[in-house]
């Protein structure tokens, strides 16, 4: 595709913070996370902390996406999950005071055009358009546009981008005989993972970084919105609630393309109907585990729901309509069958055989949640009926802990990234092959780093995250290899304790580095030479 940025050459390895110089030294970045097959490589692109084209990368990094640029080099975005609460929080309000909207933000990487390393960075996020449920108009500001009655308003922070979507040019297009429909450009999808007393609002961006709430998604705490790319003039949306375990639904967002408006009108982004997940006779997940198991697929519907409204009137028209899930996390479209969608519950509500302790670590808390596979009858038209699938209950070897992010590739492998959250677990990158059901390691994290009484201990909080399949991009003719961007999150207050390689000069200055840091982290590219090799066969 086409884009108008240029390229700033060349990466700095020095930073200023409050006056004095940190040394980003390229021999003695740590290593987070590392593989654990022959098949697999892992190349640092970028740690929080570094400074890149006069920009600093921000940790807690998440959902991303990437296109490749006129000129050959690749436009990696990432959102960043920074919470208006707590001890990152009050960094992050810090860091942003005075400014106009305050926390979450996106990073523009511009990688080389071998994919493999960064030349240039920024902020992506031009301008912002919020959706005011008083006047049903648009505004620049999210001051006075909540609802009269939500509880707690919509201020000028934005909290929490969670996983992200970014559907390239010509995704959202649909010619139909002389008249084009849809947005031609690439769109980037995120929204606010909140919690369920939060705001929880869903986003979409053009790539001159244009955001625009999408208020016809719903109020509810974002996982990730991701759209169905088959051809057609219906936008069929997915939306992963990641809530409550005992509360969260799996959305579908059903609009229609247009010639006219914003890109997100064309797109067919602001017009259609919300709809919830409801399975027949079943409450929740629980449930469905103690009823079907694994492997039966079984018919669900989708009913129609409410999204004009504050956030507590909507969850319980949601909760009404709807079978609830445990914690929905992230989704793909299958992207050879258009009418296939996996999902992600990070738990299971504490079902005995999801939460049973991993064999080789009794004593670490787990719970394996679930990897569940949607099929519509057409994925253009839901209203024709789908079947859902629990193909993986959290029993199985090599025992999944808070199963969280996902990527499905073009030959039927789903890579599974772990969040296990405070405890000795380490996280690990995960594949799990469709056809017969076999998972295998690729990566895991240091356990110097991110075990109690590790050597070079940082911290028992540890995941990887935004894990995005960009074989199509990188490989080269002949090359079979598969190739993948995924990011980590080190979650300390602040950068500074997990960058060992750095040195600042006085107290002010790490704290400002940790202001302006957050917390750790660092981008991925991830290749997997051969697949037998992962899977033993």
């Amino acid at each position: 595709m086409k884009t108008r940025y240029k390229v700033v050459a060349g990466v700095a390895i020095l930073a200023t913070v409050a006056g004095s110089t940190v040394a980003n030294s390229l021999l003695t970045k740590p290593e987070y996370i590392t593989a654990t097959t022959s098949a697999a490589s892992i190349k640092q692109l970028a740690l929080a902390g570094d400074t890149i084209s006069g920009f600093t990368i921000q940790g807690i990094p998440d959902g991303m996406g990437s296109y490749r640029n006129e000129d050959g080099t690749i436009t990696l975005l990432s959102v960043h999950e920074v919470p208006s609460y707590g001890a990152i929080g009050a960094l992050a309000k810090a860091a942003d005071k005075g400014k106009t909207i305050q926390g979450t933000s996106i990073t523009k990487l511009v990688l080389n055009k071998a994919g493999d390393r960064a030349l240039a960075a920024s902020d992506f996020v031009k301008t912002w358009s919020f959706y005011n449920y008083n006047t049903k108009t648009y505004q620049d500001t999210a001051i006075g546009a909540a609802p009269k009655t939500q509880t707690l308003g919509m201020d000028n922070f934005i909290s929490r981008f969670c996983s992200a979507t970014l559907v390239q040019a010509g995704g959202l297009l649909f010619k139909d005989g002389a008249t084009t429909y849809g947005y031609d450009g690439p769109v980037f999808l995120s929204g606010e993972e909140d919690g369920d007393s939060g705001y929880g609002r869903g986003f979409a961006f053009d790539m001159d970084g244009n955001g625009i709430n999408l208020p016809r998604m719903g109020l509810a705490s974002w996982e990730n919105l991701m759209p169905n790319l088959k051809p057609g003039k219906n936008t069929v949306v997915m939306g992963n609630e990641d809530g409550d375990a005992i509360n969260s639904q799996l959305f579908m967002y059903v609009g229609t393309k247009t010639t006219t408006g914003t890109f997100a009108d064309k797109a067919g982004l602001t017009n259609g109907d919300l709809h919830v997940m409801s399975i027949p006779n079943i409450a929740n997940d629980n449930a469905f585990r103690a009823t079907y198991g694994k492997n039966k697929a079984v018919d669900v519907t989708f009913a129609k729901t409410i999204w004009d409204a504050d956030m507590k009137t909507q969850q319980a028209d949601h909760d009404a309509k709807s079978t609830e899930m445990s914690r929905v996390e992230d989704g793909e479209w299958d992207p050879i069958n258009p009418n296939v969608f996996y999902f992600l519950t990070t738990e299971s509500n504490k079902d005995p055989g999801a939460t049973k302790p991993n064999p080789a670590t009794p004593s670490v808390s787990r719970d394996g949640g679930g990897l569940w596979k949607l099929t519509f009858v057409d994925g253009q038209k839901p209203e024709l009926g789908a079947k859902l699938e629990l193909l993986l209950d959290g029993t199985e070897e090599p025992y999944l802990s808070k199963p969280d992010n996902l990527a499905v590739t073009s030959d039927g492998i789903v890579l599974i990234q772990e969040d296990p959250g405070k405890n000795d677990l380490v996280a690990r990158i995960v594949a799990f092959r469709v056809k017969d059901a076999k998972l295998a390691t690729i990566a895991q994290f240091n356990p110097d780093h991110f075990t109690t009484g590790g050597s070079k201990f940082m911290t028992t909080d540890e995941e990887s995250s935004g894990i995005i399949d960009v074989t199509s991009m990188l490989a080269k003719p002949g090359d079979t290899t598969k190739y993948f961007y995924f990011n980590s999150q080190v979650h300390t207050a602040g950068a500074y304790t997990a960058r060992p390689d750095l040195t600042a000069k006085s107290s002010s200055g790490q704290k400002r580095f940790n202001e302006k840091t957050l917390e750790g982290g660092g981008f991925y590219r991830l290749a997997i030479s051969d697949w037998k090799t992962v899977f033993g066969s």
